[in-house]
Order: structure tokens, then sequence, then C-alpha cells
């Protein structure tokens, strides 16, 4: 472990407005439209592999268009194996065996109780975030939760206990801290990367099990980092303060992704902004659903103080242009253990 290797020689400070530059597609891609260097590129291509997702005849996959509720129903019932030789019949007025080509897949889930049998399917309607959060939920029996919250859904709302759940399993995230947007149409990009979410979701096990000694060393790296983080929130405020930018709001969902940023550096042994599992900070940001207009990111190893890796963040230029920017609402932070470097910063600050 280096720890005296000082940052400004490790990082150069990152900034963006905006998406990233797509790359040509590879002759190998399965979408002519879906090049490597677009955000979902690897949950498409891995969905595609393994015939979940599909195309247009024209070779192109479409990822920007809004994804319908027919769709959906296609895509989801695949990833969840559904046997369409072995589907029945549906009480949908609005779709047939012969006129709708998600038939099978809609009768598939509406056995498995993801669709409730109602007067109209609605198969060319826009697919929503609440649509969606419903759907995967009921067709991967997720767990019930309550610890997740919005201010857009009221316990009142049709899908409130599903989106909470959704939320709570890191499957589909908010669109900003406190809100989840429920109406808002879902891409085919989208639905894509949280089919793949919820394929790789991995439910906590054990939970009535004695602790052992190595849990209890985790949970008290886990307030150890806590404290970190809210000491460096408070000092990246002091100095906006100073410059006379507005405050910071510590995001939840932002600094999931900074912590997942983090993990992967400790656990993979690199320290750079481009990440071999996530891509760039944007294609990561964008991955797990988080909206922005303006986005940036410091990463920093090696320190071992609050107060030392804001020392060095400020003395870099980039890095202090994004802790001083006054663009930024919200950051988030993640520290992790592991690698070369002992223990790994990530900031990422956005404007939505």
């Amino acid at each position: 472990m280096k720890l005296s290797k000082k940052m400004s020689t490790a990082v150069v400070a990152l900034l963006l407005s905006g998406g990233v530059l797509a790359t040509p597609a590879n002759a190998e891609d399965a979408f002519s439209d879906v090049s490597s260097g677009y955000w979902a590129y690897s949950q498409i291509e891995g969905l595609a592999d393994k015939g979940i997702v599909t195309g247009f005849k024209d070779g192109t996959f479409r990822s920007a268009e809004i994804a319908t509720r027919a769709q959906s129903a296609i895509f989801i019932g695949r990833a969840v194996n559904v046997d369409t030789s072995e589907t029945g019949s549906v009480a949908f007025k609005d779709i047939s065996p012969r006129s709708t080509v998600a038939y099978p897949y809609i009768a598939g889930l509406t056995e498995r109780g993801v669709y409730a049998e109602e007067e109209q399917f609605h198969p060319n309607r826009e697919l929503t975030r609440a649509d969606l959060a419903h759907m995967l939920v009921k067709a991967f029996n997720l767990p019930i939760a309550d610890n997740a919250s919005f201010t857009d859904v009221p316990d009142s709302h049709w899908a409130a206990e599903d989106i909470r759940s959704i939320a709570a399993a890191g499957i589909i995230s908010g669109t900003s801290a406190t809100t989840f947007s429920p109406n808002k149409p879902v891409t085919r990009g989208e639905l894509s990367v949280f089919i793949n979410n919820a394929l790789n979701y991995s439910p906590q096990n054990g939970q009535n099990e004695e602790v052992t000694v190595e849990q209890s060393g985790q949970a008290q790296e886990v307030d150890n980092h806590s404290e970190l983080e809210q000491q460096i929130l408070k000092l990246v405020n002091e100095e906006r303060a100073k410059a006379g930018a507005p405050a910071l709001t510590l995001a939840q969902d932002i600094s999931k992704v900074a912590q997942k940023k983090s993990e992967d550096m400790a656990e993979k042994d690199y320290f750079d902004h481009n990440s071999p599992t996530y891509g760039s900070p944007f294609a990561m940001m964008e991955q797990f659903g988080l909206d922005y207009t303006l986005a940036g990111e410091n990463i920093a190893a090696g320190y071992q103080s609050a107060s030392a890796v804001m020392e060095d963040w400020m003395d870099s230029p980039g890095h202090r242009a994004n802790i001083l920017n006054p663009g930024y609402k919200e950051i988030g932070i993640g520290i992790a253990n592991g690698g070369e470097y002992g223990t790994y910063y990530t900031q990422m600050f956005i404007a939505r």
C-alpha cells in the first residue's frame, strides 16, 4: 500500500456536460445503431446474446425509442423463461394470438400474476417507470420493501409498494434523491438495463444468522466510511461557501453509484475514471438511471482522513473546479477499502 503516493500525480480531473461520444459499431455488434461507446451497450449486447432482446428488421435496436407494454412483455417474458408453448388464453379484448406477437408472453406473465386480467391490455401504450416497476417486482418475485419513499409516489399510488421494492433492490433508482417519476416513459435502452439489473439481482441472505467477527468488522468499516463521507461533504460545502457557490445536497442515489465505483476500483485494483466494469463515469451514471444535465467525477486513493483527501483535491485545479462549480446541485460520495492504495474515494457531482 503506497500511502505516500500523491493524488496529483495519480489522477486527473474529469468534467463533461451532456453525454459521451459513441464509437463506430463493431462488425460483431448485434445492432447497427448500438456502438461500443453507448452507455447501455454491454447490457443490450448481453441480453441480445441470450435471445432476450431483439431489434427490428433493418438491423437496428432503436434504444432511444420509447418501449411499449407489448415489447416489455416479450423481453421480460423471455428473461424469466416463460414457456410460450404452454400458455393459455387471457381475457384482454384488445389482443389476440393472431394479431399480437406478444400474446403468448402476455398470457404467460398473466398466469404468473404479473398482469391482472382486465378488459384492455393496451399493448401499444408507452411503458412507464411505474408499469415497469410493477412488472419486474412480480415477474422476478422481488421482496417487498418499505425503506424507500419518494415525494411523487404517495401511499395511495397504485404502484407505490412495487416502486419502493424496486428502488430498495437497486434495480431502478429514483430520478432524483426524492423523486421516482412514475409516469416517465421508459426507453428500449433503459428497459434493457433494468431487466439486466433484475437478472443480476442477488438478495441478502442469512439475515437471521449469528453475526460473525468478520461481519462485525465490516459493519464497523461501513460506520467509519459514513463518518468520512459526512466529513467530506462538510468540507466541500465549506469550500463552496467561501467561493460563493450554493451548498451541495448529498443524494442517496448518486452516492450509491459513487460507492459502486470506489468498490470497483478496490476490487479490481485499478485507479482510473474509466471502469473496466461500467465504462466512463457518465456511462455508469446513466446505467444506474441517473439523469443529468451536467456531471463530473473526482477520484482519489491512499488517504486516511477527509481533511487530507480534500486538501489535495483543492490543490488540484481540475478537482477544485469540480468541487466549486456553482452549476452542480447534488453530490454522491463513495469510499471503499482494498487494492494497492488501501482506500479509494469517489465524488460524483450532478445537476439534473
